[in-house]
């Protein structure tokens, strides 16, 4: 029976998760690398993108069997990458986004097949020795909200 063959392709060729392998190609790499490289001298800029699977966030009025947020508070350059994140950011998975976020900025970085950011916090220089970003990468869970929290914090030097 054809029918079955169509669909078998068609869930094989969707992304689980919504994770892309991070890179070139990947659409969260270049609005989260803007991001980072805006933050000017002094300045400190934060994203923080909330995910909650198999139910909502804590004060949602309805029920649902997934919720997505992402706050830039009102900075611009930081829009696109919010709204990255939740165009392309995963749910189900969202430590991937977290794994995502750092190869977009240490695009050297490879995961092992078995190696997955699970909780925790990374930090990483972005940009040169004179002008650049301390950044900071971290996944947790999210006591307030419920799900799960990434934040990208970035120190401008």
């Amino acid at each position: 029976m054809k029918v079955p063959v169509v669909l078998s392709y068609l869930l094989l060729a969707l992304p689980f998760g919504g994770a892309v392998a991070a890179g070139k190609s990947d659409p969260l790499c270049l609005p989260m690398r803007q991001f980072v490289a805006s933050v000017g001298p002094g300045e400190v800029r934060e994203i923080v993108f909330h995910t909650s699977w198999g139910s909502g966030f804590k004060n949602a009025k309805e029920p649902a069997i997934a919720a997505r947020q992402c706050l830039h508070q009102g900075y611009g350059p930081a829009r696109p990458a919010c709204q990255a994140l939740m165009h392309y950011g995963a749910v189900e998975f969202s430590n991937t986004n977290a794994e995502r976020v750092i190869t977009c900025l240490v695009p050297s970085n490879r995961w092992g097949e078995h190696v997955h950011l699970e909780q925790g916090s990374l930090s990483l220089e972005y940009g040169t020795d004179n002008r650049g970003s301390n950044v900071t990468v971290s996944y947790d869970r999210d006591q307030e909200m419920g799900g799960m929290v990434l934040r990208v914090r970035v120190d401008g030097y």
